[in-house]
């Protein structure tokens, strides 16, 4: 047999360390190599993001060995402890104090504490822990608490078994029941994790904190942390995850922060930007020599989504903290670049006048145009970064075997914005291998993103603030922003990109910077405004319309001048630094030379530009440009001064000129060729009317395949105005070449279909890119096929289709629909309704200032407002699923008017059950009850939050059948036949009008809808067709049913008749008398039980009783004084202070029970009978027997309740006896005292009282049944013969079935209250303290005191 002879070749013995975090391409090393001490020492750069690792590798200190971070802030407050008002220790107990777990808190007698006074709190572990510690401490936590419940389950077995070879029946029934319940608890157990006990006190200097983070209480040698900024304080709050935090202090006390991480993100980016490695240099970041500042924006409560409440702080941080520069690897689509309250407080106050740089990235979801997100591509001044992948980046961190091209990642978002600027402003290396948290146990981490070139760029402008401060030290203001942008865009290298934007050039730039250090104007940026339009700050011609004609334009340019804080009016009282700044704006003037990069785009030579700007006329004739490319030029202004300096300004120019689509409705992009990292583009203008697009990739194989399959993106999208770009887009990844390829070619065709909503008018880009490290070339065609049906409306108008919607109450709707692009084939109308819609006002409106130190906005130097409003909600299903929303003020974050938007939803024991910020999601409410929905909107004018108090809340609920409408070709049909059936047509032609009609009744509406809500849900004409949004409003109820009409008439008839009789037999006089005498009686029997004195109670019953003509009225008379004695009888344990049973009450409450069952039992029996004989219509009399006989019935079912409930007080003596709280009790094991024996089973020595409640008990069943029996008021009564008989397994199983269902009632809180202490206290019977241990804990969480703060 033949060998496989194999070569070798050593392996290289140095790895590629250079490219693990890149700093060649952007000349970075190259500058820290000429200038060691320029490596961004002197420079604080703030990292606003999920918060920085306290112990992650090369984040503790700077090469010139300061402190790496500066401080820890989490802006979110998701960590906050609200504490407890402040509490001295007992003289007996000087160094105790009972913390909120409820836990005896023992205090460190070394705390040097003053004034003797303490503040407590607590906070769930799980609230300030990443979700990557969460996930292992839960799997931890259920692990150990599954063995324990184990041990139990297996105990309880032996038992079985010993029981069973004993032959003792009863025993194995309850050792059945307990195995049963410890099954039911099993299933329901849910982990609440570590509930953490906090002491907050102050020294003397400043506010000191401990954490029991092990839960032990035990703080008597726990150190005191302070506020880390004060004394670099750091701990573990886990020490097996390897999770630390710091401390901050706010409201002079009243709040301790807790600040954690939220994910590893921000440490990666910390890492990129500063890490310093002193034994490793290699692994170093941009610039070792900086400082950070930890912003956490990323709330806990949201899944580390950005909220309003930590962007305001962040940037009240940065001012706070005096950060030069600030890295934001955060952002989100955007409609309205510059808009927003934070976007315009961070330029206004941040960038301009406390001349914080401000880096931000652009967004991951290229590769087609116009796709940044805010802030980074959509904000002006804010410098918008994308990612760029060099040689370095792919042998080091993305181990390929053949390099690419340099190149732009292909995920990189891309300008221009949706107001025509850039967009992208410059790229940076995207990829990193940087520090990681030590709570995910990896030193470092490789990632790709926009989040990771925003901080490589950041770290080179922290070279440049370095260099600048310590070659201009006798300055007294930071280098501004604008100067800064000007040098790296100025000398940015061109790399390809189609917009203009190039790479980072770290020493150009300070070249740059230099040359240009005297030259004032330098610190000046441009505002660039087109006018007429929207907002615009570049010329954008995306829509056929606008490339048909030569356009003109009124371009305006005006300077920005920086400011300082100094600048303000109280802050300069002699006025010289105003008179410096308006001096600077009078003396301010450029004379402006004009030159366009494109032939098709004409401006002026020539434009001078004062302090308050200039206009020039602009034209742009994109009437001979290609269809279906993109056009880019410039329009750039140059110093005629000092033209080598580069342009001062640009005004952007970008045009997709569309291909216009034929009456076919089809058009094909043929043998489109890529290689790695190639992005071809094409423009369509989709036909009027159009609303669904069918994009098909073909890939044929013409020859022998010798590349291998490679994965490309189709990436296309429409731009809506006042739409984010998400609204028509569509984004899949093919691979082309895997699927029918064969070698030899022959053929062979691959197909990848995909479809997405469009709107008519409007360009469609369709962009297809073979993904950057994908190797090999390949060919590709691209169809785009076009359908849609229409509202005749939308058709007429041109417009984008419009929902329809039919009003219920009209009996018929006519509908009008036309195919305007091209014939439409199959069409099956169907109209479905899947949510309810309704609104809900505010209950409560309450505007007050947020009162926190945190919350001073710095535009008005004056606290921010918050408008909270509650909304009741109520379910009347479990596992609903709720969406709500407050549309105009949801669903935005940096375009948003207002400071922050939050909601939290509270069932009705105050735990909250779920936290939506900015954004609102759906949700499923598991359980049926009441919850409180609470609103806070946050911002600086309380007039503006005024016109909010009665804002509506939308609540759209899914339907769990849906409703559907019957539609119909023509009116008659619709009143002739009940026959369901969508009308259908072979075609419909082109612009042809097709009328529907809707049979507006509903057979299965739904029963929580009233009329003037709304239900939702699609109109669907075809399959090749989007649908159309359907809304329905809901109509007038129907009061009854004909044939319940007919029967209350004929009912009211014989009523009169009977009446008419009665009246000529009785006087007017003897009725008034009558009727006066009968409304006494029964004010006197209400007395009966408002009576407090037993003796004007029992005189008053026996008056009564003796003056009633019927066993009824005795009944009714009795029934009321038994009510005074179990005042508690539907929500309360017998024995419970609440139910204030005494022996001599309980005795007493038997005997009127009797009397009550005496004289009710033989007409409930009547009720008996006409429940088995169901009879559908009766006679009137027949009917007021039949009342008689159900009020009797249910007299005696609560006589017999309330005999079993005095019978179980008499009965559970030797179980339970009272304990000092007021509700609770404690049990005792009494009868164990007196003899040791089982009474699980029945036997002769069975007590009599045990034996006579479980008589009444039988009775009761006898008349009681199903789901009655589960009710509380009867458990209450039946549960405790368990009890009684020592049988706490079987007394179990009713009670957690009850509480597993019980809806979440306002009004049942008590029976919920009652019933949980009884499920605690049968577990303590049963000693499973792994149960009692784990429900104390949960009662913790799922019953808070007060309602959670948002």
């Amino acid at each position: 047999m033949a060998s496989l002879k194999t070569t070798s070749t050593s392996p290289r013995t140095e790895f590629p360390t250079h490219g693990l975090l890149p700093r060649a391409d952007t000349q970075a090393a190259d500058f820290v190599r000429k200038h060691p001490k320029y490596d961004g020492r002197g420079a604080v750069v703030a990292i606003l993001d999920t918060g920085i690792d306290p112990a992650a590798k090369g984040l503790q200190v700077t090469s010139d060995g300061k402190r790496k971070v500066v401080d820890f802030v989490d802006c979110t407050g998701s960590g906050d402890v609200l504490l407890r008002p402040p509490q001295q220790c007992s003289d007996e107990k000087p160094l105790e104090l009972m913390g909120p777990s409820g836990r005896t808190l023992r205090l460190n007698p070394e705390w040097n504490n003053p004034t003797g006074e303490w503040r407590v709190g607590s906070k769930w572990f799980y609230d300030l822990a990443p979700a990557e510690v969460k996930a292992r401490v839960r799997l931890e936590r259920e692990a150990l608490f599954k063995k324990n419940s184990q041990l139990l389950a297996d105990m309880v077995c032996s038992q079985k078994h010993a029981a069973k070879a004993a032959s003792d029946a009863d025993k194995c029934t309850e050792l059945d029941a307990q195995a049963d319940v410890l099954a039911t608890m099993s299933t329901a157990y849910a982990d609440q994790g570590p509930l953490l006990d906090c002491v907050v006190f102050h020294d003397g200097e400043q506010w000191r904190a401990a954490v029991d983070v092990d839960e032990t209480g035990d703080l008597s040698s726990a150190k005191a942390m302070g506020a880390y900024k004060l004394t670099s304080d750091v701990a573990l709050l886990s020490k097996r995850h390897l999770l630390y935090y710091t401390l901050n202090f706010y409201n002079n006390g009243e709040i301790l922060s807790i600040v954690t991480s939220v994910g590893g993100h921000s440490t990666h980016v910390a890492g990129i930007v500063a890490a310093n490695h002193p034994d490793e240099p290699q692994n170093n970041g941009v610039a070792p020599g900086a400082q950070l500042l930890s912003l956490m924006i990323g709330d806990h409560r949201v899944g580390s989504l950005e909220t309003g409440v930590g962007l305001t702080r962040a940037a009240i941080a940065i001012i706070e903290h005096g950060a030069d520069l600030a890295n934001m690897s955060y952002g989100e689509p955007s409609a309205t670049p510059n808009r927003g309250q934070w976007v315009q407080l961070v330029r206004r106050e941040v960038i301009r006048r406390h001349r914080c740089i401000f880096v931000s990235s652009a967004g991951n979801e290229g590769p087609a145009l116009s796709t940044v997100g805010a802030p980074g591509g959509c904000t002006d001044d804010i410098i918008g970064v994308g990612a760029y992948v060099g040689y370095e980046q792919m042998k080091a961190d993305h181990a390929m075997t053949e390099v690419v091209k340099d190149t732009v990642f292909t995920w990189c978002s891309r300008g221009p914005s949706p107001n025509g600027a850039r967009g992208v402003d410059i790229y940076a290396p995207g990829s990193a291998i940087a520090s990681y948290p030590a709570y995910i146990r990896e030193r470092l981490h490789l990632a790709n993103g926009t989040s990771m070139s925003s901080p490589s760029l950041c770290g080179c402008l922290a070279l440049l603030v370095s260099a600048w401060k310590q070659e201009y030290s006798g300055l007294t203001e930071k280098v501004s922003p604008f100067r800064v942008k000007n040098a790296i865009m100025a000398t940015a290298k061109d790399i390809g990109d189609e917009l203009g934007a190039g790479l980072i050039q770290t020493d150009d730039a300070w070249q740059f910077l230099k040359k240009h250090a005297k030259r004032k104007f330098e610190d000046v940026a441009y505002d660039v405004q087109v006018l007429e339009t929207d907002g615009m700050g570049g010329i954008y011609l995306r829509n056929a319309q606008d490339s048909s004609v030569a356009r003109h334009f009124q371009v305006k340019v005006g300077p920005i001048f920086p400011t300082k804080p100094e600048n303000k009016l109280e802050n300069d009282p002699s006025g010289a630094n105003g008179e410096e700044h308006s001096q600077g704006m009078f003396d301010f003037e450029q004379r402006v030379v004009l030159t366009c990069s494109a032939s098709w785009v004409r401006a002026p030579e020539a434009l001078y530009v004062g302090s308050a700007g200039s206009m020039f006329s602009a034209v742009v004739d994109a009437t001979n440009l290609e269809p279906g490319r993109l056009h880019v030029a410039t329009i750039d202004g140059y110093d005629s001064l000092n033209v080598d300096r580069g342009p001062i300004f640009s005004v952007p120019v970008t045009v997709t000129k569309p291909h216009v689509v034929d009456s076919s409705a089809c058009i094909r992009f043929e043998g489109l060729r890529f290689n790695p990292t190639d992005v071809v583009r094409r423009f369509v203008n989709v036909p009027s009317g159009a609303t669904r697009a069918t994009i098909t990739l073909f890939s044929r194989n013409k020859s022998v395949q010798t590349s291998a399959p490679a994965a490309f993106y189709l990436h296309c999208l429409q731009l809506s105005p006042q739409d984010r770009f998400t609204a028509y887009e569509l984004k899949k990844r093919a691979v082309v070449g895997h699927k029918s390829y064969v070698a030899g070619g022959n053929g062979a065709e691959q197909q990848d279909n995909f479809d997405m909503n469009v709107i008519g008018n409007a360009t469609l880009e369709v962009c297809v890119a073979q993904f950057w490290n994908q190797l090999g070339t390949h060919e590709v065609d691209v169809a785009v096929e076009f359908n849609g049906i229409v509202p005749a409306a939308a058709a007429i108008s041109g417009g984008r289709p419009t929902s329809i919607v039919i009003n219920g109450n009209s009996g018929v709707v006519r509908a009008d629909f036309a195919a305007l692009v091209r014939p439409e084939y199959q069409l099956a109308p169907s109209a479905t309704l899947d949510t309810l819609r309704t609104a809900l006002r505010p209950t409560e409106a309450t505007i007050s200032p947020v009162g926190s130190e945190r919350d001073i906005h710095p535009l008005t130097d004056a606290a921010i407002y918050k408008l909270v409003l509650d909304y009741k909600l109520s379910t009347k299903a479990e596992n609903a699923n709720v969406l709500l929303s407050m549309p105009g003020i949801d669903g935005m974050i940096y375009e948003n008017w207002a400071d922050d938007f939050s909601l939290a939803i509270f069932d009705a024991n105050k735990r909250r059950l779920f936290a939506q910020i900015s954004y609102t999601k759906q949700i499923t409410l598991a359980k049926k009850g009441d919850y409180l929905v609470r609103v806070q909107i946050r911002h600086r004018s309380p007039s503006d939050l005024k016109a909010l108090e009665n804002q509506c809340l939308i609540v759209d609920t899914k339907l769990s059948s849906p409703a559907t409408l019957q539609i119909k070709k023509s009116l008659s049909p619709v009143f002739t036949s009940t026959v369901a059936g969508a009308p259908k047509w072979s075609s419909i032609s082109v612009s042809d009008h097709v009328p529907l009609f809707f049979k507006t009744e509903l057979s299965n509406m739904p029963a929580d809808a009233a009329s003037g809500d709304i239900l939702v849900g699609k109109l669907k004409l075809s399959a090749t067709t989007a649908n159309l949004t359907l809304e329905y409003i809901v109509p007038a109820k129907v009061t009854k049913k004909p044939e319940d009409q007919v029967a209350t008439a004929a009912a009211a008839v014989a009523v009169s008749k009977s009446e008419k009789k009665d009246d000529k037999e009785t006087s007017p006089a003897d009725k008034d008398v009558k009727e006066m005498e009968e409304a006494l009686r029964k004010v006197r029997i209400e007395w009966i039980k408002k009576a407090k004195d037993d003796g004007v109670r029992n005189k008053l019953v026996a008056d009564l009783v003796s003056a009633s003509s019927s066993d009824s009225d005795k009944a009714a008379v009795l029934s009321a004084q038994l009510d005074a004695i179990d005042v508690a009888s539907k929500n309360s344990l017998p024995w419970s202070e609440q139910a204030k049973f005494t022996e001599a009450k309980a005795k007493r409450a038997v005997e009127i029970a009797d009397r009550i069952v005496d004289l009710t039992y033989t007409t409930a029996l009547t009720s008996r009978l006409y429940e088995t004989q169901q009879a559908k219509t009766a006679t009137a009399e027949e009917k007021e027997l039949k009342q008689k006989a159900d009020k009797a019935k249910e007299q005696l079912i609560a006589a017999m309740t309330s005999k079993c409930r005095a019978l179980a007080f008499a009965a559970t003596q030797a179980s339970f006896s009272c304990a000092s709280s007021e509700s609770s009790v404690e049990l005792v094991d009494m009868a164990e005292v007196a003899a040791e024996e089982d009474v699980s089973s029945e036997t002769e020595t069975a007590p009599k009282a045990v034996k006579d409640y479980e008589k009444a008990v039988s009775q009761l069943a006898q008349w009681v049944s199903g789901s009655q029996a589960d009710e509380a008021k009867h458990l209450f009564a039946t549960v405790p013969l368990r009890v009684a008989k020592h049988q706490y397994g079987q007394a179990l199983q009713p009670v957690l079935k009850w509480l597993a269902k019980a809806p979440l009632l306002t009004a049942n809180a008590a029976e919920r209250k009652s019933m949980t202490e009884l499920r605690d206290q049968l577990l303590a019977k049963l000693h499973w303290t792994v149960w009692t241990d784990h429900y104390h804990a949960l009662s913790a969480a799922e019953s808070p005191a007060s309602y959670e703060a948002l």
